[in-house]
Formats: structure tokens, sequence, C-alpha cells
């Protein structure tokens, strides 16, 4: 999702893309895809079977391609004019924006399914099918360091100087931007995913509880049952938690309390997270659904949450004390 389309690649290899506020079809164009597709920066990036692709998101025309040695296994990171994927042999592939331009390779001998996590700092880090938790340089491709962890990974999040990462050893694991551990928090059910905001980290397992714990200690600030079993990672913006769930549902939830603010219905089961405006606007779309059976569902928020300071006594006028006056 854009500021004005929403995308969807269906499974009889037709990308669409659908106004974000009326839901009417822009266009359409026949594309075969191996993960969704990413939109950033007035482009689309599609992985396809044999290459990465930039589309015009007004038009669906081709801007350029470039050809990968096997498909790409996970969505696509498209930050700050870089493209980056995993090809399913293990290699990471970082290319420019602008023109599809190859920067750098990197082979890491083992694939992912899991999006590519960036620190915004010029790290990248991926949670890898052989248990391993690795940093590359987002500049040059070096790898940086690597961890190796017991279980299946969740997909990894960052956050300034900290990355977390999940496993089915139902263990959540932190460390710091040098690679170093830093702490871990064992729960009831494997780790599916984590989102971070602020001081903040929330991570989902299957023993059907959020938890938010503090970024830096790993101190719980607070955990809910989900009343259902998650089915995505959380995402977390602006003090508000989201996590879709097998019900099917989308609950959202106070970042500072855990305190439930609502749930969603879906039609149907889920085909993937929610997409989400982390900068909601007044009377706009901010948050789409889409399940299995094609239906694409569109959410304006009620209202907005105005983030003000509370309000204090006032013990004291302002300005300066003045004597009484004399009379004549």
């Amino acid at each position: 999702m854009d500021d004005r389309h929403v995308y969807a690649a269906l499974n009889n290899e037709t990308l669409v893309a659908l106004d974000r506020e009326t839901g009417g079809i822009v266009w359409t164009r026949p594309a075969r895809s191996t993960a969704p597709p990413t939109a950033d920066a007035g482009a689309v990036y599609l992985p396809s079977p044999d290459a990465i692709r930039a589309l015009d998101p007004t038009t669906g025309e081709e801007r350029w391609s470039t050809a990968t040695p096997s498909p790409v296994s996970s969505p696509l990171l498209a930050e700050n004019g870089w493209i980056v994927g995993v090809t399913r042999t293990g290699e990471v592939i970082a290319l420019r924006a602008a023109d599809g331009t190859v920067i750098w390779r990197r082979p890491l001998e083992a694939t992912t399914r899991h999006p590519v996590a960036s620190s915004g700092e010029g790290v990248l880090y991926l949670a890898l099918d052989d248990g391993r938790l690795v940093a590359l340089s987002l500049e040059s491709g070096q790898l940086l360091w690597t961890q190796q962890l017991s279980g299946t990974l969740s997909e990894p999040a960052a956050a300034r100087d900290r990355v977390f990462v999940g496993s089915v050893d139902n263990f959540l694991y932190a460390f710091r931007r040098n690679g170093t551990f830093e702490w871990k928090w064992r729960n009831g059910g494997d780790v599916i995913g984590i989102a971070a905001d602020g001081e903040a980290v929330y991570f989902a397992s299957l023993d059907n509880v959020l938890r938010a714990v503090n970024r830096g200690n790993g101190n719980q600030l607070w955990k809910k049952a989900t009343g259902t079993r998650p089915t995505f990672p959380p995402r977390a913006f602006r003090g508000t938690v989201v996590l879709a769930g097998i019900t099917p549902s989308v609950t959202s939830f106070v970042g500072a309390s855990g305190e439930q603010q609502g749930t969603l219905s879906t039609k149907g089961e889920l085909v993937g997270p929610p997409l989400l405006d982390t900068d909601p606007a007044p009377f706009r779309v901010a948050l789409v659904t889409m399940t299995r059976e094609g239906v694409v569902t569109a959410y304006r928020p009620r209202a907005l949450t105005f983030q003000e300071a509370a309000l204090v006594p006032v013990t004291a006028l302002p300005g300066r004390a003045l004597g009484r006056d004399r009379l004549p």
C-alpha cells in the first residue's frame, strides 16, 4: 500500500492496483510473483521467478528489470534508495532503486522466508532458515556478525541499537547492534513475531499471549491474552499495537498499558498481515486486509488520538505581582 493505491499479487498471475479510498481497479497486468509486492518512493517492486522488477504505480508499466540467479524467497526491503532481496539459493542482492543496478551480492548459504530488517542506520538483519541471525552492512554487504540460535527463527525487528528475534524454542532474544548478546525472555509458546516502538518491544507467541517488555533490559511491562492464536507478527506505531489472529480478526491494543482498543472481524482467513498506515490522516483509509478468498477490505479510523501533554493545575498566575494603587 502507498498513499494512493493498494497492490495485490493474485494466484492467477495477475498484479492488481486498487484505488486506496474507493477500492476501484486502477490497472491490472500479467505478473508472476514469488513474494508480495513492495511499494516505496513512487514505485512498486515485484519479485518474479527470474528477476526483480520496478513498476510505475500509476500505470503498471515496467521501469526496469534486474535478473536474479534464482527466485526471491521473501518480501523485498525498499529503503532510502535501496532494494534488498534474498534468493532461494541463499544470496542477498542489493540494488539501486532508481535503475535496478546491482550494488553488491552476498552468499549466505541459507535462505529466509522473512523480510530483511533494517536498523535505519546502515545495518541489515536476516533471520535465516538454518537458525542463524546475521548482520550485514547496507553499503557494502560485508558480514558484520553471526549468531547461531536454536530452532526456526521468527521475523526479526530492529530498534536503534538493538535487534530482536524469536524462535520456536520459546525464547525472545535481544542483541546489541554489534552482535553482543543482551538478554532473552522465555515464553509459553513459539515466538512468531516482534514489533518495537519507542522504548517498548512487543511480541506474540503461540501461548496466545501478547507481551510488552523494556527494549533495553527486557523487564516485562505487561502481558495480555489475545483470545485467539496470533497468525502474523504484531505491528506497533504511535503508541498502538495491532495483531492479527486466527479467529479471523485484527485487534488493536494501547501500547502503554495493553488495554484492548477494539477488534475487527475479517471476512475470512487473512492471506498476509494487515496493511497499516503508520501516520493515519483524518477520513482516509488507514488499514487494509485481504483474505484467501480474494476479498480486500479497507477501514477508516473513527477517531484519531492526539498526543497532548496532560493538564496540570496552575499553582501561580503568570506575570509580575503589582502593589496596591494609592487612593488620591
